[in-house]
């Protein structure tokens, strides 16, 4: 899970979800831009409307009642304290005459538009922002019409705040539910991946879960399961035939090698006639022990042989396994190292028969392919808690992409074609690796550039 935490940001789900996030959002964003522009202009707007209306009106009071007339009415208007107006009738020399105006706006503005700040009468402490037009007045001076914005710029800036929470609430949202949505996808991709891991690892009659939803992550399940039965199936039925096979032949090879035996004790035979026998013999051996290997492999991969298991020192089953193979590696001219255990005890559970098969296997095909003077190591022991097995030689090597293929039933590598074997060795040791839920790693001795050499190692759960 702590992978998957680390990785999902990576995923396909959690780019598409970010992807329809982001226009969500710019969406989101060009709307209340627009909804934002529409009211600033809009208060704008109602704003000047509001103050050219009142300069109209004041002009009119001024050429209908004169400047009499128009002294009352500002004074009139600018002592209403609930109006946001603001008013101021000045002399030639910017003299306020009447209006609520204490002081004309900072730089003597000319005619026209004009933004400035002015002292609340409330809080004189506290500046307030305005807007207002100067227009001149024939034989007065100067008519300032204006309107506190104070109040509408915070109304403004409240909008824009609100609308900024609404994009950040809506990109939280967003955001959450999108790493929501992709974590549910990646963890059912990753559920998907770790049901191949375990079926790939030799856990065949596993199968990917279907959650019902219908979706598209269903329908393919569903299809990747029909195909693995399918595959099941035709898998299956080959190996019954080839294991039926075996079956069936050992028993009729085994006693046509006993008419052998007994032909052998004639007297009378020629000693061509004997050397031929002992030679058919020797072929039905070899045949028998790729029966047995067979069977031996059915019944690892299987998981029959599980009901034996019981708890292995697997060092002293190493150790007693070299011991045999010993003189045969001194007749071939190697020297047998043997590392296992220390006196310390490497239990494992396991198939105490097919563990010294696999060990077997692994000690005679080093035996095979080392050259004369090389050495044989085995080593057995406890690392990170968890027991290992390894066996190395100093041959030819496996090289590195044929190394899974060589895992397999009656492969062998055109180098070693003249050697005597089946191709049943290794795939019998992976067989037996993967009962007993056993990692298994072939990698290079690196003693020589030119006998690399092949190192089998196996790690066992702790």
């Amino acid at each position: 899970m702590s992978r998957l935490n680390l990785n999902f940001l990576r995923t396909t789900s959690f780019r598409l979800a970010a992807f329809h996030l982001g226009l969500f959002i710019l969406s989101v964003m060009v709307v209340l831009a627009v909804v934002y522009w529409f009211t600033a202009g809009f208060i704008n707007r109602h704003t000047e409307e509001t103050v050219l209306r009142e300069a109209e009106e004041l002009t009119a009071v001024l050429n209908e009642r004169g400047r009499i007339g128009l002294l009352r009415v500002i004074s009139e208007r600018a002592s209403d304290g609930r109006t946001d107006m603001i008013y101021a009738l000045t002399t030639p020399g910017r003299d306020v005459i009447a209006g609520n105006l204490a002081n004309w706006p900072a730089g003597d503005p000319g005619p026209g538009w004009v933004e400035f700040d002015i002292k609340s009468r409330k809080e004189p402490e506290r500046k307030r922002e305005a807007v207002a037009i100067i227009l001149p007045v024939e034989g007065i001076g100067w008519l300032l019409v204006g309107h506190d914005m104070t109040d509408r710029y915070l109304l403004r800036g409240q909008l824009l705040t609100g609308l900024i929470w609404a994009v950040s609430l809506a990109f939280a949202v967003g955001l959450v539910g999108a790493v929501y949505m992709s974590r549910r996808v990646a963890e059912r991709v990753e559920s998907i991946n770790r049901t191949i891991d375990r079926i790939t690892a030799g856990s065949f009659a596993d199968r990917m879960q279907v959650t019902g939803s219908g979706d598209e992550i269903d329908r393919l399940v569903t299809k990747l399961n029909r195909m693995l039965d399918e595959i099941g199936r035709l898998m299956l039925g080959m190996r019954q035939v080839t294991d039926n096979v075996a079956h069936d032949l050992r028993t009729p090879l085994s006693r046509l090698r006993a008419r052998m035996e007994l032909a052998q004790r004639d007297a009378t035979l020629s000693e061509a006639q004997f050397t031929t026998l002992e030679q058919a013999i020797a072929e039905i051996d070899r045949l028998l022990g790729v029966f047995n290997a067979i069977l031996t492999i059915a019944a690892a991969e299987t998981g029959r042989a599980r009901t034996d298991f019981e708890p292995v020192d697997l060092a002293a089953l190493a150790t007693e396994v070299a011991e045999l193979y010993t003189p045969l590696a001194e007749e071939r001219g190697l020297s047998m190292h043997v590392h296992a255990g220390a006196g310390v005890s490497v239990s494992v559970r396991g198939s105490r028969q097919l563990l010294a098969q696999l060990i077997s296997n692994l000690i005679e095909n080093a035996v095979k392919y080392s050259p004369e003077q090389g050495h044989v190591t085995v080593a057995a022991g406890i690392e990170a808690g968890r027991p290992f097995l390894t066996v190395s030689d100093q041959g030819p090597g496996i090289p590195a992409d044929s190394r899974d293929k060589v895992l397999e039933r009656f492969v062998r590598l055109e180098a070693h074609r003249g050697t005597p074997g089946h191709g049943l060795g290794l795939s019998l040791v992976a067989a037996v690796a993967r009962l007993h839920d056993a990692s298994l790693t072939l990698s290079d001795t690196r003693v020589a550039a030119d006998m690399p050499g092949l190192t089998v190692g196996l790690r066992f759960p702790g």
